[in-house]
C-alpha cells in the first residue's frame, strides 16, 4: 500500500534524490558524449551508497504541508 502523499515523498525524499542524481550521471555521457571524460565512473556508485544513510535521516515530511 502506498503512503497518502507518495508524490511529495518522491519529490522531496533525500534518498531518492541520490538515486535521481546517480541515474543522471550514468546517462549524461550517452546524451552528451563529451562528458564521458569529466564524470568519474565511481560517482554514481558513491551516490547510490549515500542513498542508504540518507534514507534514515528525518526529513519532516508531514501530511499537513
Amino acid at each position: 500500500m502506498l503512503v497518502h502523499n507518495w508524490r511529495r515523498v518522491l519529490a522531496r525524499s533525500l534518498s531518492l534524490w541520490c538515486v535521481y542524481f546517480a541515474g543522471a550521471f550514468e546517462l549524461a555521457p550517452y546524451i552528451v558524449p563529451y562528458l564521458d571524460g569529466y564524470i568519474p565512473p565511481w560517482l554514481s556508485i558513491a551516490l547510490l551508497l549515500l542513498s542508504v544513510p540518507a534514507r534514515v535521516i528525518d526529513q519532516r515530511l508531514s501530511n499537513d504541508k
